[in-house]
Order: structure tokens, then sequence, then C-alpha cells
């Protein structure tokens, strides 16, 4: 079988993402991308009209492919399993994703957290949060269907509410993991508890039904986040994914 043939786009996306790990973002130049891939630089505007667009690009393509895995995972328990179950299995998936993905996160989480990056980082957050909202928004209205849920207020102002309080949640983490915060990994560890203890008693769960991260699966997070520089990573390409939701 002859392989397909990689669009100069796709070229250029899984080229910068290579430069970016072993450079740094905000050291790696247009002009360093242009070189190592030989294009004019208007082959490189025609695609993407500036160095941010194209982090944009990457971050919102690997958020697409996160919620991919969630969302096969989810299908392949079709009509099996309560909308609960079905939340908490989805955030498991998420959580080991995330795990065999920590090099990457750690290079993204260290790009757009920088101060030059805050409006970038909160158009990402948007974007992740339109691409995960209806899958997340359709399990909270099963949960209530078949009562693992017990909260009556309405799923999409649930959804809404949860999506706050996990992204609060996350800059804290990410701040963590970063070197950034003063707090230890057992405050970080019981303020998670806090969090997912807030969303358990908004969503009407059982005590403990989303008791999907245990204190050992935190450490060994901390560990690989906090691994020290990043490494380059067998980088697989980027797909270019039309719609993953």
């Amino acid at each position: 079988m002859i392989p397909a043939k990689i669009s100069t786009k796709e070229r250029i996306l899984n080229e910068s993402r290579r430069l970016f790990f072993e450079k740094g973002y905000e050291t790696t130049s247009i002009q360093d991308i242009l070189s190592a891939l030989d294009i004019a630089k208007g082959t490189f505007y025609h695609h993407f009209q500036s160095k941010e667009e194209l982090l944009e690009e990457i971050a919102v393509q690997f958020a697409k492919e996160g919620h991919a895995v969630m969302q096969a995972e989810i299908g392949d328990l079709g009509s099996e399993g309560t909308g609960l179950e079905k939340l908490r299995q989805a955030l498991i998936v998420a959580r080991n994703w995330k795990k065999g993905k920590s090099e990457e996160i750690r290079f993204l989480l260290e790009s757009l957290f920088s101060a030059s990056n805050l409006q970038l980082r909160d158009k990402i957050r948007r974007k992740s949060v339109d691409l995960s909202f209806p899958l997340f928004a359709s399990l909270i209205v099963e949960g209530q269907q078949d009562g693992s849920l017990k909260s009556q207020l309405r799923a999409d102002h649930l959804t809404s509410i949860v999506f706050d309080l996990s992204d609060a949640l996350g800059e804290k983490v990410a701040f963590y993991l970063l070197g950034k915060s003063k707090d230890s990994e057992e405050d970080i560890y019981d303020l998670m508890l806090s969090y997912h203890k807030t969303i358990e008693d908004l969503l009407g769960c059982p005590e403990g039904g989303l008791d999907y991260f245990s204190r050992e699966d935190w450490s060994e997070l901390a560990r690989l986040f906090k691994g020290g520089a990043v490494s380059t990573p067998s980088l697989e390409p980027l797909p270019l994914v039309a719609n993953a939701g």
C-alpha cells in the first residue's frame, strides 16, 4: 500500500512540534521552522498567520485526540452502565491517556502558562470546553434519567459549573507541576479531593461516586510531570482531526 501523502500543513505542524520540544516554544522562531522544512515564508503564512496560531492548532488537535479517546470508551460501553458509571469511566480513561502523554502535556503547560500567552490559553480553553461539553452534558442527562445522579438542575448548567470548577483546579495543579506554587504535593491532593467532593455534591452522586483518582495515582502523575526539563519524546505525526466531536 502506498503511504498517504502528508500535506504541507501537517508537515509544518509535525516539524514545529518537534522543534518546540527540542528548543522550547519561546526560543523557536518561524525562521527555524522554515529552515528545517526548506519552505518559503509565504508557504508558512498560507497555513498559519503566526507562531501563536500554530501553537493553538497543536493544542486544539491534542485536546481533540483526548476527547476522541473518551468518546470511543463511552461508545464501547453502549447501553451498559449508568450515566454516573460512564462519567467515571470517561474520567479514568482521560487520566490514563494523560499519563502516557506527560511530556507533551508538560510542554503545553510550559508554553501556555507563560505570562505572554494568557489570551491564547483562554482561547484554547474555550475551544476545549466547546469540544467536550456535549459529551459530558449527555452523560449528566443520562445519569439524571437513570437515577444515578440526583441533581434536578439543568444538565447544561451543571456541565458549565463543573467545567468552571475543573478549570480552576487545573490551573492550580498546572502551577504546582511547573514549580510555580508553594503548595506541597499533599496540599494539591487534598485540594483535588475537596473539588471532587464539591462536584459530587453538585451532581447528586453517592459519596465516592467520582472517586477515580487515588493518592497513588496523583503521586505517579506528579512524578511524571515534574520529572525535570522536557526531553524529546518519540513523536508520532500529529493527525489532522476534522471533527472529533
